[in-house]
């Protein structure tokens, strides 16, 4: 038993940039991508969609291998010398800037507040970063190309050619308020003026009572303009303004000239196409999702004659296609709910089992040791039976089932002992507890964000202990026999009642839930009165903290398991819904019932009351408020440097700067700077190690203190 191996093997799959797996090349090779890649997919399917002519949409939820199929997609294509790719990881772009990036006030902005030329800059920036990444993304992949011998004009002509798109490149990165912005920017002023008096006003009514709007994404760029940016979001709600508003950002950047030189340059070269790869989209607001499609994407997709194609990576339901048209690009679904649905649950499972050990085995065998080796098998207990269990424990995402074989590492592999089903079980449970439920806890006591952020995560929580609440009550029913008949007879004394069915209008309500890993969509089916359900199943690890059986029953006759009317929980939900929630006017502050959102909904959320004003649906808040408001707001952090402080906490162990940002999904740029200012407030501590010169971070007596005793 190799115990390094196996421990490097973990490692390998947890880290989030594992595209690049540059630690562990010493091991495998200088090409770690092309030796470990596993398509989701027998026969590559996957690869060779994203490798086509079409742009194309990869989604899945994070860890899933979406920047992995990125990075073998474009291993495959340098190889071919026919295109130009490049790649954009578009959240790491928006982490780094921030306010110090913001030019200062031009002199000629009578009109417009400082929070609107603030918001408006900094996303004008961004943008322009982007680009220009995009213009030294082709600059860099022409030079590796040399392709300068395949140039039919004269030396000069590249040349020129080159330095145009570089100085292109330079012009929108510094970006400048332009005259033109000017009015639109002065009518969100306007707006902003307009909605502060309202909301004061409606306070006032509701005696001080306070609402929030629910949102679909958590991202907030972090700082000073936290405040100013979701104000300025809401106002571009309004979807006149909004069009106003991106239109005007795209007459700023030059993309006819933008368009004509990379066709220019495709054409004499005797290329093929450029392929962008775009990472990490969904990370970003839904204001900067819009804005980064319609000024960015689009016109690169949709301008450029067919010489331009995406590859865009994102989450599943928080895709926005613009003008991109859907029906003429190519979408893939990475979770295993879409990747291998079937008509049966038992060949869906199969299918998911079968991925769990091509890609086990295939990272065993690179590191050159054999899985088997690893795991208890028996007459009784077979391979199979582990990735099965693999498979349900971390619902296929390779980055969890890193997570559960490095506890696993901890709890057998460093003791001389093999893995068994219980032991998978057991780091399942060990994850759920340490990892997963903590988005919930510490976040809602130390971040520092918006109020907006808390209550959507406070919500969540009330909704998942909605759903365990009913699972509980339903495993006391079949074991009262209340409810079932005789179906239930066989199952001993705790059945299992980890899946549940709802009815498909609720599936954004659980999207959220499904992100952070707490369920996840299992399968669509129809209920026994043949109306479409979809399955959902809680994580394995907290059902086996809740001490609830997880799966269902062996047995044909358990087909039709998670259909029983028991486990429909679509009333519950409504009932939770309705007793926590409200449909508010933005104008009138008139609140309607959530029985009406259907009605609502068709009349494009118009007010029925005033007639006048836009509903949207709030979250009745008042007790959590209450709560929030009770914390030490002197002790909180960013979200960022609280994940950073939670990881040296969780890894006991020093660590450099690159290894704490491979597990939390961001640049070492960006961990070196956080990690420098909490040192200066005292909560990590940095030394340089004396064998290899690196510099390394650990926690101080204070943070452990503060935030983990």
């Amino acid at each position: 038993m190799d115990i390094e191996r196996f421990s490097k093997i973990s490692e390998s799959l947890r880290q989030y940039r594992r595209a690049e797996l540059k630690d562990f090349e010493t091991d495998i090779g200088s090409k770690p991508v092309d030796m470990l890649y596993v398509d989701p997919l027998p026969g590559g399917a996957v690869l060779q969609t994203v490798l086509s002519s079409n742009t194309t949409f990869l989604l899945g939820r994070k860890g899933t291998g979406k920047s992995t199929v990125f990075a073998k997609a474009q291993s495959v294509l340098r190889e071919r010398k026919n295109v130009i790719s490049i790649y954009i990881d578009v959240k790491s772009i928006y982490d780094v800037l921030g306010a110090t990036n913001i030019p200062d006030a031009e002199p000629d902005t009578a009109g417009i507040s400082s929070l609107t030329y603030k918001a408006h800059m900094l996303r004008k920036v961004m943008l322009g970063k982007i680009i220009s990444e995009l213009l030294k993304g082709i600059s860099d992949s022409c030079e590796s190309l040399t392709l300068l011998e395949k140039w039919r004009g004269a030396k000069k002509q590249y040349d020129e050619l080159r330095n145009s798109l570089m100085d292109i490149g330079d012009r929108v990165k510094n970006s400048k308020l332009e005259k033109h912005e000017i009015p639109v920017l002065q009518k969100i002023t306007s707006q902003l003026r307009l909605k502060k008096q309202q909301e004061a006003s409606t306070a006032t009514s509701s005696n001080g009572k306070a609402n929030a709007k629910i949102k679909s994404f958590d991202y907030e760029i972090s700082g000073e303009l936290t405040g100013s940016l979701s104000d300025f979001d809401r106002t571009l709600d309004d979807s006149d303004i909004y069009n106003e508003y991106s239109d005007v950002i795209l007459k700023s950047f030059p993309f006819d000239d933008i368009i004509t030189e990379i066709q220019t340059l495709i054409s004499e070269s005797g290329l093929l196409r450029l392929v962008a790869f775009f990472d990490d989209f969904s990370e970003l607001s839904i204001v900067d999702q819009r804005l980064f499609v319609d000024v960015v994407l689009s016109p690169l997709n949709n301008s450029s004659n067919e010489i331009v194609k995406l590859k865009i990576a994102g989450y599943p339901g928080r895709i926005y296609h613009g003008k991109i048209d859907p029906s003429k690009a190519d979408t893939v679904f990475l979770d295993f709910s879409d990747l291998y649905e079937a008509n049966e649950v038992q060949e869906m499972e199969r299918s998911a089992s079968d991925y769990a050990y091509r890609l086990l085995e295939t990272r065993f065998k690179v590191f050159g040791i054999k899985l088997e080796d690893y795991f208890d098998v028996t007459s009784t207990t077979l391979i199979e039976d582990y990735m099965s269990m693999m498979f349900r424990a971390s619902f296929n995402v390779p980055r969890i089932m890193g997570h559960i074989l490095h506890i696993c590492y901890l709890d057998k592999i460093s003791r001389n002992e093999k893995i068994t089903l219980a032991s998978i079980r057991l780091a399942a449970k060990k994850y759920y507890e340490n990892t997963i439920s903590r988005y919930f806890d510490r976040l809602n006591r130390y971040a520092l964000e918006p109020f907006e952020n808390k209550l959507d995560r406070n919500n969540q929580q009330q909704l998942l202990n909605c759903i365990v609440n009913e699972c509980r009550g339903v495993r006391k029913r079949i074991i009262d026999k209340e409810v079932g008949g005789r179906y239930f007879d066989n199952l001993g004394g705790n059945p299992q009642t980890s899946h549940f069915i709802v009815s498909p209008d609720l599936e954004e309500i659980f999207s959220s839930l499904e992100s952070n890993f707490f369920l996840s969509r299992y399968k669509n089916t129809r209920d026994k009165a043949g109306k479409n359900v979809v399955v959902y199943a809680l994580f394995m690890g907290l059902c086996e903290s809740e001490r609830m059986n997880w799966g269902y029953p062996e047995g044909r006759e358990y087909r039709n398991y998670f259909v029983q009317r028991c486990f429909e929980y679509t009333r519950a939900i409504h009932h939770f819904l309705s007793q926590n929630q409200t449909i508010k006017c933005e104008k009138c502050g008139f609140c309607h019932s959530m029985e009406n959102r259907k009605s609502i909904e068709l009349f494009k959320w118009r007010c029925p009351e005033c007639m006048e004003g836009l509903c949207s649906i709030v979250n009745l808040s008042d007790d959590f408020r209450e709560e929030v408001e009770k914390l030490d707001k002197d002790i909180m952090l960013e979200p960022i440097e609280l994940e950073i402080v939670t990881t040296l906490n969780d890894e006991e162990r020093k660590m450099r700067a690159g290894e704490i940002s491979s597990l939390i999904d961001t640049t070492h740029q960006m961990v070196g700077k956080r990690t420098s200012k909490l040192q200066e407030m005292g909560l990590v501590a940095k030394e340089r190690d004396e064998t290899d010169g690196k510099m390394r971070n650990s926690l101080t007596d204070r943070c452990q203190e503060t935030y983990f005793d």
